[in-house]
This record gives structure tokens, C-alpha cells and sequence, in this order.
């Protein structure tokens, strides 16, 4: 079996030091300074990137993962991506779990990986699809980075992410956004900011048409990354100074906003973030204030 590349956070990985770009265009110069933090940097286009390289290492270096290995995980996004890159590069078989309908017209990028997806009722969503890929996880040879439980994923943004932006912006920030998918990374990087200073806003995002973190019901969305449709193992909310929801439609919208502007091609997740940064820059009080928030992915989040 080839050795990972190591994935500590000052090793030399496309995935790990992504730029952070001032919204300048976008935003005007009379309301906040908003920051996007390009995580489209990586292998695969996607904050992914960096966490399951985390994930995998860990895994191998426990002796969880060897030359027999086969990982299996349920995910309908760009997470999906990422462990088919690192498997690929492991020679390991990887098996997706996922509702029916996912990665429409995508499907043959995991077979260029060498990977396989099968497919769970979508009446079940992601709960059928996690149920599958535990069965499966039971199997003698087989892995899963269960990414909703595992900490290493909020660890890995601790340990990098929130320090990258912290570092980048000398730690001049008084606002972070992220959407809540698994939630990592809105979990780990605002545990890092915390401590730094508390005064920090931390604004998690949502599907409004699936606002289960606001205590509503589950529903179906097109924000391809964001609510999964239940609270995850490791969310933890006592992070969250608020939380915002944001529409599908008004997500597409800033995305188109963000292309025009900035020249940007992002997808739906990140459209979400950038409108609830829009939302605080536009605020009287926020005025002169500094917001960073997170570009998910570019290629694979609107499947």
C-alpha cells in the first residue's frame, strides 16, 4: 500500500494555506469588509479536500486503514469527491451511500476514480444512506470516516482553517459565516476564533427550506453540502451566536452576484454564506467591521 502524503498542518498540500480574497467589488467600501476564504483550492475543488486527507491519515497511522481496506461512506456531496481522490491515490476500493437522485450526471467522475456509488431510497435521505453505509462499515476490511460523528473532521478546521484565517487576517475579525453540512467546518474554525476572542460573531447557515438547526422540520433543498436533514453528532451548539436561514433561490442569486462581480464561479453552498454575509455588511452597526466566510466548493456542489 503507497503511504499518504502526510496532512499535518504545516505540510506542503494544495489542500491545507488557501487564499483568503477580499470581496471588494461585491461588497462596497461603506459597509463591512467581507472576505472569502477560497476553499476550491484543493485536489477535488473543495473544503473536503482537507479534512478527509486529515481523516484517512489518521486512520492509517491508527492502523484502522491498510492495503485491504475498503472504505465506505454516506455522503451526497463534495465529500464524496475528496475520498474518491484519496482513495484513488491508496489503491483502495471506496463505496458511496447515497439517496436516490444524487450526483445527477456525475456519476462517471467516480468511475474515473475508480469508485463506486450505491444508491438508498431517497424517501430515507441521508438517514437511509447512513444506515447502509454502517451495515456496510461492519463488514471485515471496511472503513468508514463517518464525517457527521468523526472529530477529527471540526478538528482538522481547528487545527488549520481557523488559524489560516486568523493568520491571514492578523487577526482582524469580527464576524465568521458557514453553512452547517456536516458542520466541521463552522464547528472547528469557530471553536479557534473563540478562544482567540470571544466577542467574535459566529453565524451558522441553513437551508431555509430545512431549518432543523432553528428547531423546524426537515425539508427538501437544492443547497447541495448544507442540511442534512437531522443535527449532527458533532455540532455543537453552544457555538452559534445566531443562525440564519437562507433560501435556495437567494443562494443561487449571490452566486450569480459573486460571478459578475468577482469573476467567481462558486456553488449554491457558498451562495448561502454570501448572503448572510450581505445581510450582516448591510447592517448600520457593522459598519467598518470585518466578516469571513467560506467558499466551499466550485465543481461538485450543485449535484
Amino acid at each position: 500500500m503507497k503511504t499518504p502524503t502526510s496532512i499535518l498542518p504545516n505540510a506542503p498540500s494544495s489542500a491545507f494555506n488557501t487564499p483568503t480574497l477580499e470581496l471588494g467589488k461585491l461588497f462596497p467600501v461603506d459597509g463591512a469588509r467581507v472576505l472569502l476564504k477560497l476553499e476550491t483550492q484543493g485536489p477535488t475543488g473543495s473544503v473536503k479536500d482537507r479534512v478527509v486527507k486529515l481523516m484517512v491519515d489518521a486512520a492509517v497511522n491508527i492502523g484502522l486503514v491498510g492495503a485491504r481496506t475498503r472504505i465506505v461512506e454516506a455522503t451526497a456531496g463534495a465529500e464524496a469527491f475528496a475520498l474518491a481522490s484519496v482513495a484513488a491515490a491508496l489503491d483502495l476500493p471506496l463505496t458511496i451511500f447515497a439517496p436516490e437522485g444524487s450526483f445527477a450526471n456525475r456519476l462517471e467522475t467516480f468511475q474515473f476514480f475508480g469508485a463506486t456509488v450505491e444508491f438508498t431510497p431517497k424517501s430515507r435521505g441521508m438517514t437511509g444512506a447512513l444506515n447502509a453505509a454502517k451495515i456496510a462499515a461492519s463488514e471485515p476490511d471496511a472503513w468508514s470516516p463517518r464525517i457527521f460523528e468523526n472529530p477529527a473532521n471540526p478538528g482538522c478546521h481547528e487545527a488549520t482553517t481557523g488559524p489560516e484565517i486568523w493568520r491571514d487576517l492578523a487577526g482582524n475579525v469580527d464576524a465568521f459565516v458557514a453553512g452547517v453540512g456536516s458542520g466541521g467546518t463552522f464547528v472547528g474554525v469557530s471553536r479557534f476564533l473563540r478562544r482567540r476572542n470571544p466577542e467574535i460573531e459566529r453565524i451558522a447557515v441553513e437551508p431555509q427550506e430545512s431549518p432543523v438547526l432553528s428547531g423546524g422540520a426537515p425539508g427538501v433543498h437544492g443547497l447541495a453540502g448544507l442540511g442534512a436533514g437531522f443535527v449532527p453528532k458533532i455540532f455543537d451548539r453552544s457555538l452559534p451566536t445566531r443562525i440564519e436561514t437562507v433560501s435556495t433561490e437567494e443562494a443561487a442569486l449571490w452566486v450569480e452576484k459573486l460571478a459578475r462581480t468577482e469573476g467567481l464561479a462558486v456553488g449554491l453552498s457558498t451562495g448561502a454564506n454570501l448572503a448572510v454575509a450581505a445581510r450582516y455588511a448591510s447592517y448600520r452597526e457593522n459598519k467598518g467591521k470585518t466578516l469571513v466566510t467560506v467558499a466551499f466548493s466550485d465543481r461538485f456542489d450543485n449535484l
